[in-house]
């Protein structure tokens, strides 16, 4: 579960900027939209949100900054090695700003315990980095480590003042000695499996789940491969989208080096070092292709046969949706965490609104998932399904992003989010005054 996330000195965020998820006192489908915070009697937690905002105002950058640091947690102790730069990218449009490192903060609750993570860093090392944790409702600084090379007491091949708590068990010396100055705590704990900070670990492997633009996955297919229960799942949902499909058929075939024709081969060989580089025991004989054939099946008018179509002569709509479902499914099943930039991106307005609504409905949504996407579909702006502490928006201000909720503009009950929107009431349009050539 997501409480709240905050960025500082990333790309288009010079000042810090917090997303928050925990709903406010408005008792508006707060049944629906909302579910108790764990161990708290008083504060819920928001099942969606969702970001508008002018082009190039930010709200691609704010998921942008989530994914860093889940890919940063993830990867830098397995795949990064000493050298190699972290993808972070301060604020260009001021001078300091470029010399100051980017600061990253989630607030998360994970197996009933709420956490708080943080990084301070640039391209080239970690300046600071720290988690609390609540398992008890009071905090605990499980570690923080600082860097301060004018620091004499600190050697030189270290650079770091490191704290460790009392809530934080087994070993923690012997990771410390593996942490790179561009490598994580975290990570390398994780690694070393232990115990209470490989949960912390797995809530960034498993739990967040990122979707961008430009994302094509073979996930849904390969759930419905294994899964036949789930595939029917995701069949229903394709039959009640109404885009004439009745069913899917999926084959997998598996292919060995040795049969692959000769350009394939070619081009396996050509990258067997960047593949060995993320598996070490890689050769190009022992490689496999796994071709994946997904049919949709749609019914003649004049009987009850069907026609099987190739998935990729589909159109964008059909073929985004079907990449969709089965992380859009397996979300809800896990209550687990989803965020999707553009999510109105080849689909129809009113699938789009389905497809949201499933969060905001605790019948579908039983087990607490969470849903964060960007759009540009206004007509999702609208009071019976959104909560105004659900709707934020991005604006920039002298080329920085300023993130805000609707809720600061306390909207009438009755009003039209949409049109209010569209006038510029609450900011984060584009104001064009006529395009000319």
């Amino acid at each position: 579960m997501l409480v709240e996330f905050s960025v500082e000195n990333y790309r288009s965020f010079q000042e810090r900027q917090t997303l928050s998820m925990v709903a406010s006192e408005d008792e508006a489908m707060l049944s629906s939209n909302s579910f108790p915070m764990p161990k708290t009697k008083d504060l819920h937690l928001l099942t969606s949100a969702v970001i508008y905002g002018a082009n190039a105002s930010g709200k691609s950058n704010l998921l942008r900054a989530m994914q860093t640091l889940q890919k940063i947690v993830v990867s830098s102790a397995s795949r990064m090695q000493m050298g190699d730069k972290f993808d972070v990218e301060p604020f260009l449009f001021d001078a300091e700003s470029q010399k100051q490192p980017t600061g990253l903060e989630v607030i998360f609750i994970d197996n009933q315990i709420r956490y708080e993570y943080g990084l301070s860093l640039d391209e080239q090392r970690v300046y600071e980095e720290w988690l609390l944790a609540y398992p008890k409702g009071r905090t605990q600084t499980w570690f923080s480590r600082a860097y301060n090379p004018e620091n004499p007491e600190f050697k030189e091949d270290d650079g770091y003042e490191w704290s460790f708590g009392t809530g934080l068990k087994g070993e923690k010396e012997r990771i410390k000695k593996f942490v790179r100055y561009n490598s994580l705590f975290l990570s390398h704990a994780a690694q070393n499996n232990h115990p209470q900070l490989t949960e912390v670990f797995q809530w960034f492997r498993k739990n967040l789940n990122i979707i961008t633009p430009d994302f094509s996955s073979d996930y849904t297919a390969h759930r419905c491969q294994e899964d036949e229960d789930f595939c029917q799942k995701v069949v229903n949902l394709l039959i009640q989208a109404d885009i004439g499909i009745s069913d899917i058929n999926i084959k997998m075939e598996m292919h060995s080096y040795l049969s692959l024709p000769d350009k394939i081969k070619t081009e396996i060989k050509n990258m067997k070092e960047v593949l060995q580089s993320t598996i070490p025991k890689f050769s190009a004989e022992n490689f496999h292709l796994i071709e994946i054939g997904i049919k949709s099946l749609h019914k003649m008018i004049d009987s009850e046969k069907v026609v099987p179509l190739d998935m990729a002569d589909e159109s964008e709509g059909t073929k985004r949706l079907f990449e969709l479902a089965g992380h859009w499914l397996n979300v809800l099943q896990d209550g687990d965490f989803l965020i999707i930039d553009e999510l109105d991106r080849s689909l129809h307005p009113i699938l789009s609104t389905a497809l949201a609504r499933m969060f905001n409905n605790p019948d579908i949504n039983k087990n607490q998932a969470q849903l964060i996407f960007t759009t540009h579909d206004t007509s999702l702006l609208d009071g019976e399904i959104f909560r105004p502490d659900q709707i934020w928006f991005t604006e920039k201000d002298k080329s920085m992003t300023k993130l805000y909720s609707l809720h600061e503009f306390k909207p009438c009950e009755d009003e039209s989010l949409q049109k209010g929107y569209l006038k510029g009431r609450y900011g984060a349009i584009p104001f064009v005054g006529g395009l000319n050539i």
